[in-house]
C-alpha cells in the first residue's frame, strides 16, 4: 500500500505570524525554523489523525481493498484521508496488467469523515486480476482552503507541537516530547478508532 499527496495544499493551518504570536516572537530570526516546524507539527497532526487539513489531492494505491477499512457488508471502503471532498478515479487493474477506471456510475461517494466508496447494487467493490499496484484511488480531502475552516483543537495542537519543538530547538526546557499531554487531549476526539 502506498499513499502519495499529489497536490500539497495551498497554505499550512497555521500562518508564521500566528505562530510568532504564540510564542511570543517579535523577531524574524527565526521565521524559517518556525515555518518549518509548522510544517512538521501538521505532518504529525495529520499522520496520526488519519486527517487532511487544508484542501489536498492524494493517490492510494493498494493490492487488494483494505480489509480493515471494509464495511460489514463489504460493499464500501473508507479511505485513508479525510475528511473527503471527492473521488477523482478509481482504477483496477486488468488481466492485460493496464489499469482500468471503474464506472462511477456503479458506486457512490460518501464525503466527509470517514469519506466512503460505496459499491451500488447489483455492483461491488471490482477485485484486480493483477494485485501488484491492483487498486489506484485519487482523491481530495481537507476542511477546506483555509486556515479558518480547520477545526481550532486541530490548529492548537499545531502550535503547542510548535511551541514544544521551538523551545528545544532553543535549549529551553531540555529535549521536546513527541507528543506533549495537551496534544494528546487536543487530537482524542479526532483519532480514528481502530476495532
Amino acid at each position: 500500500m502506498s499513499l502519495t499527496r499529489t497536490t500539497p495544499p495551498a497554505t499550512e493551518p497555521v500562518s508564521v505570524e500566528a505562530a510568532k504570536a504564540w510564542l511570543r516572537v517579535s523577531h524574524s530570526e527565526d521565521d524559517a525554523l518556525i515555518a518549518d516546524l509548522i510544517e512538521s507539527a501538521c505532518e504529525h497532526v495529520e499522520t496520526r489523525t488519519g486527517l487532511a487539513l487544508i484542501t489536498q489531492s492524494w493517490r492510494e494505491r493498494r493490492e487488494d481493498w483494505p480489509r480493515d477499512r471494509l464495511s460489514a457488508s463489504g460493499l464500501a471502503v473508507q479511505l485513508k484521508r479525510a475528511p473527503l471532498i471527492s473521488v477523482e478515479a478509481v482504477r483496477v487493474r486488468g488481466r492485460n496488467g493496464d489499469l482500468t477506471d471503474w464506472n462511477s456510475a456503479e458506486y457512490r461517494v460518501e464525503t466527509g469523515e470517514p469519506g466512503r466508496l460505496v459499491a451500488l447494487l447489483p455492483f461491488a467493490l471490482p477485485r484486480p486480476d493483477i494485485r501488484a499496484g491492483g487498486i489506484e484511488i485519487d482523491f481530495t480531502a481537507g476542511y477546506g482552503e483555509t486556515p479558518d475552516e480547520v477545526p481550532a483543537p486541530l490548529r492548537a495542537a499545531i502550535l503547542h507541537l510548535v511551541a514544544a519543538s521551538y523551545g528545544a530547538d532553543r535549549g529551553e526546557g531540555g529535549e521536546s516530547p513527541p507528543a506533549p499531554d495537551m496534544v494528546d487531549r487536543l487530537l482524542a476526539p479526532f483519532e480514528r478508532v481502530r476495532l
